[in-house]
């Protein structure tokens, strides 16, 4: 306790001195903060509050919490039923294109949500392989 009683005493004190040490320049170069004309406001983003389900059911104004529940990746759907990562490498609508492409050109058939999963295609069979963007995979 004792060799921190001079090092708190020093960072007292040097705070003390920080807050009152004004510079000549620095006070005579003061000039009024002035604001744009016009002030655009962003509505806020509205997140859904109802949770996704595991499969096809629910697919708009809804969210997926990863952590709570587990399997990949927390996102939201919005009204429109545009997809949100809120991881930003999975936002990137070119490499799902490239996904959704090269999975039915391989004759894949889409699945949709497989387990909370978004954008799942599936080779069906006596086993059918399933195939997320994210990287899921799992049998049925």
């Amino acid at each position: 306790m004792k060799s921190l009683r001079p090092v708190l005493t020093f960072l007292a004190l040097a705070l003390l001195g920080s807050l009152s040490w004004n510079s000549p320049a620095s006070a005579s170069d003061r000039k009024p903060v002035t604001l744009p004309a016009q002030v655009k406001y962003v509505p806020a983003l509205r997140l859904p509050t109802r949770p996704c389900s595991e499969d096809n059911t629910v697919v708009r104004n809804c969210y997926w919490d990863a952590g709570k529940r587990g399997n990949g990746y927390s996102y939201y759907i919005d009204r429109s039923g545009n997809v949100v990562y809120l991881n930003p490498k999975l936002n990137d609508q070119a490499a799902r294109l490239k996904f959704n492409s090269a999975q039915a050109k391989a004759g894949k058939e889409l699945w949709g949500t497989v387990d909370g999963h978004q954008f799942c295609w599936a080779k069906v069979g006596d086993t059918s392989y399933v195939y997320c963007f994210d990287g899921y995979k799992t049998t049925t």
